[in-house]
C-alpha cells in the first residue's frame, strides 16, 4: 500500500518552493522556482501545474494539495484575496488549479502565516497544544492564533494583523499602511532599518556608517557589538515584549511561537529583553502559561503540506 504523501506550496514573491511530505513531516522531494508573478497569473499557474502534475505521476498515494500564501486568503472558497507583493487580487486559485492536475485532488488554499501554525502543531514545536499564537517575524510581522485547536477566523479573512498595532499613533514612525507607530516598524526587518537610519546620527563610531545599511549588516554588527546596531535590537526586543503582551492577556495561549527568518536569525539577541517585557506588562496568571519559544519549521512549504494533514484531520473530526 502507497504511503499517505501530501503536496506543500509556498507562494513568495521571489519564489514558489514545494515539497512532498508525509504525515510524519518527512519531506520526499522539493523543489523550487521563481515565482516571476510579473508574466502574469496564467503563467504561474501554468508552471505550478507542471510541477504538481511531475509529483502526482512519480508518486502513489498523494492525499492533497496545500498551499500558502501572503496576504487575506478566503480559506473556504480557496481564494486569495489580495497579495499585493504577487500583484493578485480575488485570484480562486483552488478552482484555477483543480481542472488543470493530472489526477483530482483535494486543494487547500491558506495565508502563509497560518500555515506556519499549522505547521508548527503537526511537525514543530507546538505539538500536542491547541492553544497558542504564531508570531512570523521577517520583512513585516504578521500572526495566527490557534484556539481550541481551529484557527482564529476573522470576518474579512484579515485577522491577526498585529504588524499593524500602534505603539504610538502620534508621533510613532510612518508606516505603509498609512498609521504611525505600528509594531512592525519596530519588529521586522522594516523596523530594524528604520531604526538603525532614524538614530544613525546618535552613533557615530557606529560601524554601519562604512555602507548602506541591511538588515544582515545590522545583526552582523550587533554580533560585535556595535551601539547603533544593539540599539536597534533593544528597541525590537521591546516592541516584541510589548506584542507578547498582548497577545498572552487576549487569547491567554499556552505558548507563543517565534517564527519566519528574522526571528530564528536574531532569536539570541532579543529574547532576554523580550520576555523581561512581555513579564511587565502581561497579567501575571498570564504570563506564567504562556512559554515563549523560537518555532521549528523553516522550511515555509512543508507547513503547506501540513495544510492538507490538519484540514482532512478537521474534517474527519466533523
Amino acid at each position: 500500500m502507497a504511503e499517505d504523501l501530501s503536496i506543500g506550496l509556498d507562494i513568495g514573491g521571489t519564489k514558489m518552493a514545494f515539497v512532498l511530505a508525509d504525515r510524519g513531516g518527512n519531506v520526499h522531494a522539493a523543489r523550487t522556482l521563481p515565482t516571476n508573478s510579473h508574466q502574469g497569473i496564467d503563467d504561474t499557474l501554468a508552471r505550478i501545474t507542471r510541477e504538481v502534475n511531475l509529483f502526482i505521476e512519480a508518486h502513489r498515494g498523494i492525499r492533497g494539495l496545500g498551499i500558502g500564501l501572503p496576504g487575506p486568503v478566503d480559506a473556504a472558497r480557496g481564494i486569495a484575496l489580495k497579495a499585493a507583493n504577487l500583484g493578485w487580487e480575488h485570484v480562486a486559485i483552488r478552482d484555477a488549479l483543480c481542472w488543470r492536475l493530472a489526477k483530482p485532488l483535494p486543494i487547500y488554499v491558506e495565508n502563509d502565516v497560518s500555515v506556519g501554525a499549522i505547521g508548527e502543531q503537526l511537525f514543530g514545536s507546538a505539538q500536542g497544544l491547541g492553544n497558542y499564537v504564531y508570531l512570523a517575524i521577517g520583512t513585516g510581522l504578521g500572526g495566527a492564533v490557534m484556539l481550541n485547536n481551529q484557527l482564529l477566523r476573522g470576518a474579512t479573512h484579515a485577522e491577526m494583523e498585529i504588524g499593524h498595532i500602534s505603539l504610538d499613533p502620534v508621533a510613532g514612525r510612518p508606516c505603509a499602511c498609512g498609521g504611525r507607530g505600528c509594531l512592525e516598524m519596530s519588529i521586522s526587518g522594516k523596523g530594524l532599518l528604520a531604526s538603525a537610519r532614524e538614530f544613525r546620527a546618535e552613533y557615530p563610531e557606529s560601524r554601519l556608517h562604512a555602507a548602506p545599511i541591511t538588515t544582515r549588516a545590522v545583526l552582523r554588527q550587533a554580533e560585535a557589538g556595535d551601539p547603533l546596531a544593539l540599539h536597534a535590537l533593544d528597541e525590537a526586543a521591546a516592541a516584541l515584549g510589548i506584542a507578547c503582551a498582548w497577545c498572552a492577556n487576549l487569547f491567554n495561549p499556552e505558548l507563543i511561537l517565534l517564527g519566519g527568518g528574522l526571528a530564528h536569525a536574531c532569536y539570541h539577541l532579543i529574547e532576554s529583553k523580550a520576555r523581561r517585557v512581555m513579564a511587565a506588562h502581561s497579567l501575571k496568571m498570564n504570563f506564567d502559561a504562556a512559554r515563549l519559544a523560537l518555532a521549528q519549521l523553516k522550511d515555509a512549504a512543508l507547513g503547506a503540506a501540513a495544510l492538507v494533514w490538519y484540514q482532512q484531520n478537521t474534517e474527519a473530526s466533523l
